[in-house]
């Protein structure tokens, strides 16, 4: 970063060379007229270095990396260089990003700037054989996808005349209709698969990928991605259709599936690059998706966004095949609320734009997947080489509205978002309304299996009991405390866990199997045994639907019903407002007490109120989100262990006295606080 000119006319044109012990043991490609060069695995940053501890701590120096302008003519200059000792190549975090500043070489020249940003992990068996598949020079090479070198993009004038569908003259598929398959036939088959069916097509878009591309330096599990297809895209080009290619990020990966052209229903085949296999380092890490035109007639012309989505990945079963479907939205938030957006497809949904993929998920161990939540997810970077594809990451994280970014034009869309998921915090408010009327009623009721005897067969059969067993509990606690004040450190932490718990309850018996979280019984069973505890559910299309609509309308209604309610409330008080001013103004209370400030000219003048507002409804919404999240058991894994860790701080809290600590602890205050006081005041009084 920030390397030094050497050349008057161009930028440098940097390499970097590393040794150790005097021996060189790498060095990557040089990177043309650019001072802030990214190096990627197609100019050879990665290297393994194989060492053993004893040779590393014999040297003084350890890795030195010089940082060289490549020159076809004269001798290369070098630009600086730094060490890493051998302590801190040792200690270094798997995965850490470090900064180092160039320092000159004896008898170099001095530039005073420049810096590199290194990673260093441990190499696992994975990433040996990795390098040995790219050493190998294998067909398909996983750096190919760290470069965005997608095939296709193609031109007007090849679209003009390129033809994509023909009516079959003859054979078994005569007088039917044949579409040309993109981005190309299946190497293996291209006479038969060049032109199919659309019910060809279908099948072979469903049929499962055989070329993965792996990714990712997380240890916790694999996350296997297909994108399947997307529909009902919009047209982005003017001579042509959509030439659509989907981007996909996951914490420190970032990978580009081929480009279909002139389709607005695209269809990746099973042998295209399709399928990509990401290593998880966290298990509140989303995936993004984003979706885009793809712009190959200028290199500085962005790639055009359609919509993106992102997956959250906490609540889907290790070893469940998902084939899952997602509507297409410009932005996390986006400008107008997603309801507004929907209305635009009201009267007809199935035009809404939308992605398919097929996710499965491999977990090495569940209790280490529980246990990781105790490290708190690290800032990752994800490189590339151009701005094109920055924007694309850009894009398919963030989409089309960056909240964290003030602007005349963005603002006021940017605060009707955060006031809009403000809003969206009235459903959590009603869940636990309802839940606290239930309690208080005696409504609330848990499902128990009894062994009972059927007298008519003599037979031992299972029979469900709904018991107010929450309510039971709640009037216990609450006689017990009113009789022990003692206890409310014991009961307050309980509360908590006895909350999520409720939530967890409310959340198993949604009709939506999709909105259920992983079960707490089995959570503890992973944890315990270290094994997956649930087996492979089947979710049919569609399933419940009926049920799900009357349960989202019936929540629906009750936000309607509260935003009537704050409206009405809104205009009361500006009548009352109104009556003040009145008033005011009947006994001349309206002077003008106004000052004028010197805050000079200034494009924003509401610059210096708004701006304040913004970043704490960021940070009040962000916190809220979170809290919401581990409420409801969004971020199951988490929420998991701040219920079981209230519950059993709950109960070491129950055999504590604290009113005999209370008393001692303000006993002791008193004598070594207050009582200084008081004989200070006595030698004043004798002074």
């Amino acid at each position: 970063m920030d390397l030094p000119k050497t050349d008057v006319a161009r930028d440098c044109d940097p390499y970097v060379t590393v040794r150790f012990n005097g021996r060189k043991i790498h060095k990557t490609h040089y990177i043309s007229n650019e001072d802030n060069p990214i190096w990627t695995l197609k100019s050879k940053s990665l290297f393994i270095w194989n060492i053993d501890a004893l040779e590393l701590f014999k040297s003084e120096e350890g890795l030195v990396f010089e940082v060289k302008d490549y020159d076809a003519v004269g001798a290369n200059e070098s630009m600086g260089a730094f060490g890493i000792p051998p302590r801190t190549l040792y200690g270094w975090k798997d995965g850490e990003r470090k900064t180092f500043s160039l320092k000159p070489l004896l008898g170099k020249h001095d530039y005073g700037q420049g810096r590199v940003a290194i990673r260093v992990r441990r190499a696992t068996q994975h990433d040996i054989e990795f390098m040995d598949n790219i050493a190998r020079g294998r067909k398909n090479k996983p750096e190919k996808y760290f470069f965005s070198d997608i095939k296709g993009g193609a031109g007007t004038l090849k679209s003009l005349t390129t033809t994509y569908k023909k009516k079959e003259k003859e054979g078994p598929d005569k007088n039917k209709m044949k579409y040309l398959v993109r981005p190309g036939p299946d190497p293996k088959r291209k006479d038969e698969t060049k032109w199919l069916t659309k019910e060809r097509i279908e099948e072979e878009t469903m049929t499962d990928s055989w070329s993965w591309i792996d990714v990712g330096s997380g240890h916790l599990g694999k996350v296997f991605v297909e994108v399947l297809k997307c529909d009902n895209l919009p047209n982005m080009d003017t001579m042509s259709k959509t030439d659509t290619f989907v981007a996909l990020v996951y914490e420190d990966c970032y990978a580009m599936t081929d480009v279909i052209n002139d389709c607005l229903s695209p269809r990746w085949m099973f042998w295209s690059q399709r399928a990509f296999i990401f290593n998880m380092m966290h298990t509140s890490s989303q995936l993004f998706l984003g979706v885009f035109d793809y712009d190959a007639s200028s290199p500085v012309d962005n790639h055009d966004f359609i919509g993106r989505v992102s997956v959250d990945l906490s609540n889907f079963q290790p070893d469940t095949v998902y084939v899952l479907k997602y509507k297409l939205y410009p932005s996390a938030r986006a400008k107008y609320s997603r309801e507004q957006f929907d209305q635009k497809f009201e009267k007809d949904p199935s035009k809404h734009s939308t992605i398919t993929i097929r996710l499965r998920m491999e977990v090495e161990s569940e209790r280490t997947l529980l246990l990781s939540n105790f490290n708190y997810p690290s800032t990752v970077y994800v490189n590339v080489d151009n701005k094109k594809d920055f924007h694309v990451i850009h894009d398919t994280i963030i989409g089309d509205q960056d909240l964290r970014q003030y602007g005349l034009v963005s603002l006021l869309g940017n605060l009707n978002a955060y006031v809009e998921e403000l809003l969206d915090l009235l459903t959590v408010y009603y869940f636990l309304e309802d839940g606290f009327i239930s309690l208080i009623l005696w409504k609330s009721s848990s499902i128990i299996t009894v062994p009972m005897i059927d007298f008519r067969t003599f037979t031992l059969g299972w029979v469900n009991f709904g018991l107010p067993l929450h309510s039971l509990m709640a009037f216990i606690c609450a006689t017990s405390l009113l009789e022990n004040l003692q206890l409310l450190p014991s009961f307050s932490l309980g509360s908590i866990a006895w909350l999520l718990f409720v939530t967890m309850e409310l959340r198993s018996h949604s009709p939506n199997p999709w909105k259920r979280s992983k079960p707490l019984s089995k959570m503890i069973y992973s944890l315990i045994v270290g094994k997956n505890g649930m087996e492979s559910q089947s979710i049919k299309a569609n399933e419940n639907l009926k049920a799900i609509e009357e349960h989202e309308n019936r929540w629906k209604t009750r936000l309607k019903d509260a935003e009537k309610k704050a409206a009405q409330k809104a205009l009361e008080y500006a009548k009352q407002q109104e009556e003040y001013l009145e008033q005011m103004d009947a006994v001349g209370g309206n002077t003008d007490i106004t000052t004028k400030m010197g805050w000079g000219f200034s494009i924003d003048p509401t610059k210096r109120w708004l701006l304040p507002i913004h970043e704490w409804l960021g940070i009040i919404c962000e916190t809220v989100r979170v809290i919401k999240n581990i409420i409801v058991w969004e971020e199951c894994y988490i929420t998991f262990w701040v219920a079981l860790g209230s519950f059993l701080l709950s109960i070491i809290f129950y055999f504590i006295p604290w009113a005999f600590l209370t008393k001692w602890t303000l006993r002791i205050i008193d004598v070594f606080y207050f009582s200084k006081f008081e004989n200070e005041s006595d030698e004043e009084k004798l002074d």
